[in-house]
């Protein structure tokens, strides 16, 4: 490569690295704007299970069947948010980015140690991987606390197939000497790990055996792996019961064009959205055709000795593995369901491990140097493209947070509102089982001093001043009575005019003491026309 091309080339690693640095910051930003303290959906599981008098830490509730799935190791993480930080979801939250960030040290450092990646190629690498493990369009993943078990196995995967490569490299590096048993133990632990944290780490078992018969592993290390993904495969699935709600993976088979479409879906979803169905599935389509070709290479990168390209071969598979039992077990749910933004966490690290491949053969000596600069400026466009559609994931997550918001406010005020209610479980059942539970023992939105504000006078709690310092609208009021409780619903917009900000609490009184409590926060595009004023 010329001196030029070699100078334009570290310019564009270190914009494509500070683009990953952004999307980063974005991200964490999105989790803080769009944070509420209430559980959702599965979430509620880990406060229904202390209301009905059950432990949380019991090996009898960590062991038992969350849908098709053996939470052992979420279950766990939610435990400690319940018994040590009051089911806020905080910890939760937290803990599922500082998952993603450590995956992303994880594959920076074995770039470097695996791939030998230095300057502009690991710059490049490490921009990319930061882009797509905390990209926006994967909202979901970050601001449900349940969603811990989706983060966790893309990142014990990655662990275990570092420690099965770190065993052939020492190995091949000392044929006469016996390995370290240390990366053969990593490798086990962190595949048993990622079985226990979601359905998909059963993939692991077949990937690691593969790969230890293909990388010609010592015939200890290969019935390591058989025995072990044996017992824990038999253990998984001991008196295991599919769902019935869920599709019968025997009949999706039966229906392969529509479990094609849903596949191809799955994976082209990251470019564009389902607007464009038929252009999606041409991308996924195209996507998987050059995994198979990827998958057939294998063997030629390990002749010619390339552990970091195996590591990413074998996530490939554990990818496209899940996008195919999330087809088998999703079909009857349809096509759009392909579209979840919690899918794209397995979506985005096939697409990632695709295009390190592609980074790692132009940057190779037989590699043309405009080839370099080409792929670098089509990662730059990606990174830019991401920018510009950011707003609906973003905003998707602050209307998600939101909703929740008016959820605990129902269950805070003590009217119950099943419109509301239901943004946070659809089945209401849950939450009235560990409401009043969660209002005793001061959990989530009641351990905070929101549930102080009920009944005291305003002035206690306000400094009241003039109404010409803010403006706003009632725009309806609706009568409840649900579920034993009556209340009104009202809904409208304020304005703080005085600070040009919406404002941060709204209280309802009657004769000067706090009645009532509103959520603030969404956005009213009818009213935006006028002035900007968020509801």
């Amino acid at each position: 490569m010329s001196i030029t091309a070699a100078r334009a080339s570290s310019v564009l690693s270190c914009a494509i690295l500070l683009g990953g640095i952004i999307t980063i910051a974005v991200t964490v930003n999105m989790v803080i704007m769009s944070y509420s303290s209430l559980p959702y959906a599965d979430g509620w599981t880990q406060v229904a299970v202390v209301a009905n008098g059950e432990n949380p830490l019991s090996p009898a509730w960590l062991w038992r069947q969350h849908n098709e799935y053996r939470l052992v190791i979420p279950k766990v993480f939610l435990a400690a948010d319940l018994r040590l930080f009051q089911a806020r979801q905080v910890f939760l939250l937290a803990s599922i980015l500082v998952i993603q960030f450590l995956h992303l040290l994880l594959l920076a450092w074995s770039m470097r140690v695996l791939g030998g990646w230095q300057g502009a190629v690991w710059r490049t690498g490490v921009g990319s991987a930061a882009f797509c493990l905390f990209c926006p369009s994967q909202w979901e993943n970050f601001v449900w606390g349940f969603q811990v078990c989706f983060v966790l196995p893309g990142l014990l995967a990655t662990l275990s197939f570092i420690g099965l490569l770190l065993y052939w490299t020492d190995s091949h590096q000392q044929p006469n000497k016996r390995p370290s048993s240390v990366f053969l133990l990593l490798s086990i632990i962190s595949a048993l790990g990622a079985t226990f944290s979601l359905a998909n780490g059963n993939l692991l078992w077949p990937l690691l055996v593969a790969a230890a018969l293909l990388l010609r592993l010592r015939l200890a290390a290969v019935l390591s792996f058989t025995v072990t993904g044996l017992i824990s495969t038999a253990l998984y699935l001991h008196s295991y019961v599919r769902p019935s709600y869920h599709a019968n993976p025997i009949t999706s088979m039966e229906t392969p064009v529509k479990f094609l479409q849903y596949l191809t879906a799955y994976v082209g979803s990251s470019w564009i959205g389902m607007h464009h169905m038929r252009l999606v599935e041409l991308i996924g389509l195209a996507g998987l055709a050059i995994a198979v070709i990827v998958l057939l290479r294998t063997p030629f990168y390990v002749s010619t000795y390339r552990p970091f390209s195996i590591q990413l071969v074998l996530t490939i598979a554990f990818c496209v593995g899940t996008a195919f039992i999330t087809a088998a077990g999703r079909l009857n749910f349809g096509v759009e369901q392909a579209f979840s933004s919690r899918y794209q966490t397995i979506a985005l690290l096939f697409w990632f491990c695709l295009g390190l491949l592609l980074l790692e053969h132009v940057f190779s000596p037989e590699a043309r140097r405009f080839c370099i600069l080409l792929v670098q400026i089509c990662m730059l466009a990606i990174l830019a493209r991401a920018a510009l559609v950011a707003r609906r994931p973003i905003g998707d997550a602050r209307q998600h947070g939101f909703m929740l918001d008016a959820a605990a406010t129902s269950l805070v005020t003590g009217v119950y509102d099943p419109a509301q209610l239901q943004q946070a479980y659809p089945s209401v059942g849950p939450i009235l089982l560990a409401g009043p539970y969660m209002k005793k023992h001061h959990l989530s939105v009641f351990s905070g001093s929101l549930p102080s504000l009920l009944g005291r006078p305003l002035d206690d709690v306000f400094q009241v001043v003039s109404s010409d310092n803010c403006t706003g609208r009632l725009e309806s009021v609706v009568p409840l009575s649900a579920f034993g409780t009556r209340g009104v619903r009202v809904a409208g917009w304020a304005w703080d005019r005085k600070h040009r900000q919406p404002p941060w609490q709204i209280a309802a009184t009657a004769g000067g003491t706090i009645a009532g409590l509103a959520t603030v926060g969404e956005w009213r595009p009818v009213t935006r026309a006028a002035k900007p004023i968020p509801g």
